[in-house]
């Protein structure tokens, strides 16, 4: 096992232990996402984890690192959410000028 998942396995709380198994996956999902920034943020959360249970990171610094994972992330979302709507405004202009302008021509 690796030093992160055995840091989560030792979290004793019996209420926790769907949590713990959902941040395993999620780590684990993330790690393999066809998105840099994504794996990125897996191995991040991942290392910090290891850090912290080897008392390289107080429990205050993991926090912040993860705060700031999560605006990081949030800025993330947003910048797709703006690519996406820009494709799809080119996709919506280019069926207007091909199809309806062009191709209606032509029929």
């Amino acid at each position: 096992m690796s030093k992160f998942t055995d840091f989560i396995d030792s979290i004793k709380d019996q209420a926790e232990i769907l949590a713990k198994d959902e941040l395993k996956n999620l780590v684990a999902t993330a790690k393999k996402d066809t998105s840099d920034f994504v794996r990125l943020q897996a191995e991040n959360l991942e290392r910090w984890t290891v850090m912290l249970a080897e008392e390289d990171l107080t429990p205050e610094g993991f926090k912040k690192l993860v705060r700031k994972m999560e605006v990081l992330s949030q800025l993330e979302n947003i910048r797709l959410q703006t690519a996406a709507r820009a494709s799809a405004q080119r996709l919506a202009e280019g069926i207007t000028d091909l199809v309806v302008n062009q191709l209606f021509k032509l029929i």
